[in-house]
């Protein structure tokens, strides 16, 4: 049995909902995690989803933020947020468990000009979340709007970018310790070598241009990645009229034991 997930920044779920719909019928995954759905959980379109087979778990808020799991199948202890309450004003991370897999679906924070106060407050950000999920015993996945592009195949002007937020030798090394501490970025993976994008600026042409950013990632931990059999991108979502600026990225992986 393969489990199918995907990722998706969708810059405003209720924006966008129509977009949601129409690729879950195109590509029906098990597993959709959303981020940026800038809306509060009372307000989450949940029955168009429930009306494909999906149940909703939020953690929103208004106007900024927010993140959900679109699921065919009951998710297992939820949490919401960082265990040290870092943030706690932000809706950025949802954490579940599925099929014996641990999943972070995170929104890491911009951080805005390097020189601001915000940019400290994203390094620690990927800090802790790196603390939380070395801390489970299980098969862990972190995934989600990290905006940090980790190599020079993953920006299209690296030279000219660096030292600039979401290419910053600072956040690229908080995605190095992630792989230090085990986790693979499971794209680079299947696909080890060549430009790839997940995030285009809807300025300056930027799309037609491919001028993007791979700001959406999926690391798998040592126990994690085996079972992984493949991730890739749906880009034909951003040449749809008035799309999100990111792209979603899906992957396939076998719960633990279902190989045996």
């Amino acid at each position: 049995m393969m489990l199918t997930c995907a990722t998706w920044n969708v810059n405003s779920v209720r924006a966008r909902l129509t977009h949601v719909l129409s690729w879950l019928r195109t590509d029906p995954v098990d597993v959709l995690c959303l981020q940026e759905t800038k809306v509060t959980d009372d307000l989450f379109p949940s029955e168009p989803f429930r009306e494909l087979g999906y149940t909703s778990t939020t953690n929103g808020q208004k106007t900024y933020n927010g993140v959900a799991v679109l699921c065919r199948t009951p998710l297992e202890d939820v949490s919401r947020g960082l265990p040290s309450g870092f943030l706690a004003d932000q809706a950025r991370l949802l954490s579940f468990r599925l099929a014996g897999i641990r999943f972070l679906n995170a929104y890491v924070p911009n951080g805005g000009d390097v020189s601001l106060p915000s940019f400290g407050n994203k390094l620690r950000w990927l800090d802790e979340l790196l603390t939380l999920a070395s801390s489970f015993s299980d098969p862990v996945v972190v995934l989600g709007d990290f905006n940090v592009a980790p190599g020079p195949d993953d920006t299209h002007s690296p030279l000219e970018q660096d030292g600039t937020v979401c290419y910053h030798p600072l956040e690229r090394q908080r995605i190095k310790a992630f792989v230090d501490a085990g986790f693979s970025d499971s794209f680079r993976t299947f696909n080890p070598s060549g430009k790839a994008y997940t995030w285009w600026d809807y300025r300056e042409g930027a799309f037609r241009r491919n001028m993007g950013m791979r700001l959406d990632l999926v690391l798998a931990s040592r126990t994690a990645m085996p079972l992984f059999d493949s991730v890739e991108t749906r880009i034909v979502t951003r040449t749809w009229e008035k799309p999100s600026d990111h792209v979603p990225v899906l992957f396939r992986l076998a719960p633990p034991g279902s190989q045996e």
